[in-house]
């Protein structure tokens, strides 16, 4: 029947919306939860970020004070004073070696005070590099000088210097050591922090040059981004494997020589970072796709437990459990509509004394008769016909492939079975009816028709009976 069909076409489609609302709902807080995991970890990477940058700074003045004690040593040694006083060079030189080895240094260099050369080591020490070498170790000693010197050299190696004074007892001559800012020391940063490091410095000329990096990507991926040489920049990196949050730090404890800008860049994996919060993330999607399943599945039985039955009530008169006056509509509608050549009945039946019987034996006794009348109705009819309760005692029935003839044989035998006595609490109820007929085509091509013609003759027939009492 359409109005069937119709109804749980709506009841498919309110389900359906609820899926989807849910659906949007889940999705909605889902996303929103991976948000505030991305901004919680880049927060936290953040704050760790600026941390390292001043513990680096911490580390590099406390690397400048133990190497400051270790030159020290190596300029109080007995043995470079007696060489230093003999003029032995290769003494000189292979005790700067020596030393400079055990305290890890790249180079050494020693001088007089009028900052002449004694020695260095290398011995093949680019002379590009010794005229700067000698003017940081004089701005090194000179008063109000930063607490770390750093010195990019003609070679383009960056160095941390070391200065200290050889006295014998009086100051005699300089000895400087000179340690690279380079890869090695970055990758020990970054045992000690967990952290991915980039020194980076910029020349006279403006000119950016890398000295240490522990990150795959290049150099010049890293120069890339603008914010990357911004002093205290937040900014993303993307190489082809990983996403890095980095911060960018100008270094300004320093005297620097030939170098007009120091950077630190210090950066963090978010993937690395983001894997605690990816864990949860996968779990809130099997969370996800079950409270789908289960949401689905509680829907569906409540269109099955709820929706039904009230798809029920829109189709059944409950009491009688016939179909209702909308299904007995829908379906004189619908045979018209499907109609070729065949012709239908429309039987339109009305119970006679009922009122009677409601106002003398009760409503009780009423609904008693209502019930048992529709039982034999339906007991009458085959199973292709359609009977309803249009309400009150007013019933109909409609009989595909009926003529004329055949519907009045069929309302004889209504006639016969529904005028039978009804037995409520020991009474014999005692009923009768009016029957009304209309034949599709030849009474009415359109429901209206035919209802009101049906309803014409079931009311004549009526009025026959009541003017004609048995």
């Amino acid at each position: 029947m359409r109005s069937s069909r119709h109804i749980k076409t709506q009841e498919r489609r309110i389900i359906l919306m609820l899926l989807v609302a849910l659906l949007t709902v889940q999705l909605v807080i889902y996303l929103v939860s991976t948000h505030t995991n991305r901004s919680i970890a880049e927060e936290a990477i953040s704050n760790s970020l600026q941390t390292t940058s001043q513990v680096v700074d911490e580390l590099l003045e406390l690397r400048q004070s133990q190497l400051i004690q270790g030159a020290a040593v190596l300029a109080a040694d007995y043995g470079l004073k007696e060489a230093i006083a003999t003029g032995e060079r290769s003494t000189i030189e292979s005790m700067l070696a020596n030393h400079g080895k055990r305290l890890k240094a790249d180079i050494a260099l020693l001088n007089t005070l009028d900052r002449q050369l004694i020695a260095s080591v290398p011995r093949e020490l680019p002379q590009a590099d010794l005229a700067p070498l000698l003017k940081a170790a004089a701005r090194a000693a000179s008063p109000g000088a930063q607490s770390v010197s750093l010195l990019r050299s003609q070679s383009g190696v960056l160095y941390q210097l070391i200065h200290s004074v050889v006295s014998m007892p009086t100051p005699q001559a300089e000895l400087t050591l000179g340690f690279a800012i380079n890869d090695e020391l970055a990758e020990a940063l970054k045992q000690v922090t967990d952290t991915e490091f980039v020194f980076l410095s910029r020349g006279q000329k403006g000119a950016w040059q890398l000295h240490g990096n522990t990150l795959n990507s290049s150099f010049e991926r890293l120069l890339a981004n603008p914010a990357a040489l911004v002093d205290g920049t937040l900014w993303t990196l993307q190489d082809e494997h990983d996403e890095y949050l980095m911060r960018s730090v100008a270094l300004d404890n320093l005297n620097s020589q030939d170098a007009s800008a120091v950077q630190l860049i210090t950066g963090k994996s978010l993937s690395h970072n983001m894997a605690a919060y990816e864990r949860i993330e996968g779990f809130q999607r099997y969370l996800l796709l079950a409270s789908l399943g289960l949401s689905a599945l509680v829907l569906v039985l409540l269109g099955r437990h709820l929706l039904r039955p009230l798809n029920t009530l829109a189709l059944q008169d409950p009491l009688t459990e016939l179909p209702n006056r909308r299904v007995f509509d829908d379906s004189v509608a619908s045979a018209l509509t499907k109609r070729r050549s065949a012709s239908f009945a429309l039987m339109m039946i009305d119970l006679d004394h009922f009122k009677q019987i409601n106002d003398r034996h009760g409503h009780a006794a009423g609904d008693e008769v209502l019930r048992v009348s529709a039982q034999r109705l339906r007991a009458l009819l085959r199973s292709i016909d359609i009977p309803a309760r249009l309400g009150g005692d007013e019933f109909a029935a409609l009989l595909p492939g009926l003529d004329r003839a055949a519907a009045i044989r069929l309302g004889q035998r209504m006639e016969e079975e529904l005028s039978e006595p009804i037995l409520f609490n020991g009474q014999a109820l005692q009923v009768g009816i009016s029957i009304g007929i209309a034949i599709a085509p030849e009474d009415g091509t359109s429901a209206s028709e035919l209802l009101r013609m049906a309803d014409v003759e079931m009311y004549a027939d009526k009025a026959q009976r009541e003017s004609n009492p048995v």
